[in-house]
């Protein structure tokens, strides 16, 4: 057990560096592309390059954003593993404690650059979610096998 546990905290610092790494790249494309769009706002026409511009910075937002959620995705199931499943509540919690900075962060970084906040938090949503989700099945299972201890043993 002694090797799976050293196993475990390696990947799950590798998996909250690229959270981290994600997050960076999301913000950062949405703060540029909220900088060049501003003043096509006021503008009567778009140029072709200029949309296509704003268009491709949007693809690559829509990459980083759905890539962290399968990180998420991945990391929760990858919990739920028998050879990990000791340490699940640990690694949610960690993963929660995570969304929570990164949420924190980036209504900062919207605050300092004075970009939607919509924009900047949209990509910890689904996680959040999810994450939410396994912590309820996991208090629940907890909760249903102590009663059930309880019942059995009387």
């Amino acid at each position: 057990m002694g090797k799976s546990t050293n196993f475990f905290k390696q990947n799950r610092m590798f998996y909250v560096f690229v959270f981290v790494l994600l997050n960076i790249a999301y913000v950062s494309i949405e703060i540029y592309k909220s900088i060049i769009s501003e003043p096509l706002l006021f503008k009567n026409e778009i140029t072709q390059s200029e949309f296509a511009e704003v268009q491709t910075l949007s693809n690559f937002a829509y990459f980083f954003e759905i890539s962290f959620l399968i990180l998420s995705i991945i990391w929760t199931l990858f919990m739920f593993s028998k050879k990990y499943k000791y340490s699940l509540r640990r690694s949610l919690f960690i993963q929660l404690l995570l969304l929570i900075a990164l949420f924190i962060l980036n209504c900062t970084l919207s605050w300092l650059f004075d970009v939607p906040v919509g924009n900047l938090v949209q990509l910890l949503f689904g996680p959040f979610v999810f994450v939410i989700g396994a912590l309820i099945y996991v208090t629940l299972s907890y909760f249903f096998t102590r009663m059930k201890r309880l019942l059995y043993h009387r």
